[in-house]
C-alpha cells in the first residue's frame, strides 16, 4: 500500500537588490537547518510533519543580483517566473527606505497578488514598508525597526504600530522588528509548520533567545539635531548637559529667549517630541548607560533626576519595555560571561 504524503509547504524568500544579505541568506539557511533538525526528532503522533520547500526569489529581473556591501546573490528564480507559494518572506530595505520603495514597485505588486492568492506574507525589519505600500497592513497591527518607526507611522497612518513588539502575528500577515529579529521570525515559521518541539530544538542548537527583549531595550534615542532652529538646538544641549537636574519647560524657554508657547511649538516641530518627552527620553538613555555599567537602580534614578523610584520605574518600562532590574540583568556587567571570560584570558596573557 502506498504511503500518502501531504503536499509540501512552499516558502518563497525574497532577495532584493541592495538589501541586507543577512536576512534572505540567514532565513534560507536557518530554515534549511531546522528542516534537517526536524528529521532527527521523534515524529508527532497527531500527523506527519509537512515537507517544506524553500525557494530564494530574486526581486530583480535576473536571478543574479547585488545585495548591500557588494555581495552577489544567485537566486533560484525571479518574481516573474516564480510559481505560487504558501509563505512569502520579505527582507529589509536598506538603507534609504523611501528610495528602495520606489525601486521595488514590482515587488509591491507581487506581494499584493501573492496575498490575494492565499499566501501567508511575513516581513523582516523594514520589509514591513513593502507590505504597507501594498495596502496589506491597513487596519492591522504591525511592527518594524525601531529607528524607522516615526517614518512608518507618518507614511502609513492606517496601520496600528506596535513599537515594542519583536513580532506581530495577524494570521496571514506577520511582521517582525529590527535587524536580527528575522531569526525570531524564522523560529515562528518553524513552530507554525514543523511544531513547537522543532522550534525549541532549533533555538537551542543555534543559540537563539526566543524571549528577545522588547525593541525599546535596544533602541538608542536619536537626539534629532538635523534642523536649523538655533534656540531649540541650545535647549537640546541644555537638556543633555543637565539631564539630572530639575528642568522646567518655562525655565528652558526663558534660557533660549522664547515665550513658552513659541518654545513648545518650535521644539515639537524641530525634534518631533514635546520638551517634556524629550527630557524623559534623554534621562532614560542616560539611565540605560548607567545600568549597563552596573550602577544600582536607586543611584541611577537619582542621577537622572528622579527622587521617586516608582515614577522612574514606570517611565523606564514605558520607554524601554523592561524594568530597570530586568535591563541591568540583561545588559549589565554580569550579563556577558563570554566577554568576561575573554577579558580574563587576555589579562592572564598580558601577565605572561
Amino acid at each position: 500500500m502506498a504511503v500518502r504524503t501531504s503536499p509540501a509547504i512552499r516558502v518563497h524568500v525574497l532577495a532584493l537588490p541592495e538589501c541586507a544579505p543577512i536576512v534572505p541568506i540567514g532565513t534560507v539557511d536557518l530554515l534549511r537547518k531546522s528542516i534537517e533538525l526536524a528529521a532527527t526528532l521523534p515524529p508527532p503522533r497527531s500527523r506527519p510533519r509537512p515537507r517544506i520547500d524553500v525557494t530564494l526569489v530574486s526581486g530583480a529581473r535576473e536571478r543574479g543580483l547585488t545585495a548591500a556591501g557588494g555581495v552577489e546573490l544567485r537566486c533560484d528564480t525571479t518574481l516573474s517566473a516564480a510559481k505560487d507559494c504558501d509563505v512569502c518572506v520579505v527582507p529589509a530595505l536598506d538603507p534609504d527606505v523611501a528610495e528602495r520603495l520606489r525601486k521595488n514597485e514590482a515587488v509591491v505588486r507581487f506581494l499584493r497578488r501573492t496575498y490575494t492568492r492565499g499566501s501567508v506574507v511575513m516581513s523582516a525589519c523594514t520589509g514591513s514598508f513593502l507590505l504597507a505600500e501594498a495596502g496589506l497592513l491597513d487596519g492591522r497591527t504591525a511592527t518594524t525597526h525601531w529607528a524607522f518607526q516615526a517614518l512608518f507611522a507618518e507614511r502609513y497612518p492606517k496601520v496600528r504600530l506596535a513599537p515594542q513588539a519583536i513580532l506581530v502575528d495577524q494570521g496571514r500577515i506577520v511582521t517582525s522588528g529590527g535587524a536580527t529579529s528575522f531569526i525570531n521570525l524564522v523560529l515562528f515559521l518553524v513552530e507554525r509548520f514543523l511544531g513547537q518541539d522543532v522550534a525549541w530544538a532549533a533555538s537551542k542548537m543555534f543559540l537563539i533567545d526566543p524571549n528577545k527583549s522588547p525593541q525599546g531595550a535596544y533602541a538608542a534615542f536619536s537626539t534629532q539635531k538635523d534642523h536649523e532652529d538655533k534656540p531649540i538646538l541650545r535647549a537640546q544641549e541644555i537638556i543633555e548637559r543637565e539631564a539630572g537636574q530639575l528642568l522646567a519647560v518655562d525655565e528652558l524657554a526663558r534660557r533660549v529667549a522664547l515665550s513658552r508657547r513659541t518654545f513648545v511649538r518650535r521644539f515639537q516641530a524641530a525634534t518631533g517630541n514635546s520638551p517634556r518627552g524629550y527630557i524623559q527620553r534623554v534621562r532614560i538613555e542616560a539611565a540605560k548607560r548607567a545600568l549597563e555599567r552596573g550602577a544600582s537602580i536607586g543611584e541611577v534614578a537619582t542621577a537622572v533626576g528622579y527622587d521617586d523610584a516608582v515614577a522612574f520605574r514606570k517611565l523606564f518600562v514605558r520607554l524601554a519595555g523592561l524594568t530597570p532590574a530586568e535591563y541591568r540583568a540583561r545588559y549589565g556587567p554580569r550579563a556577558a560571561p563570554a566577554w568576561e571570560l575573554t577579558r580574563a584570558r587576555r589579562s592572564i596573557s598580558s601577565r605572561k
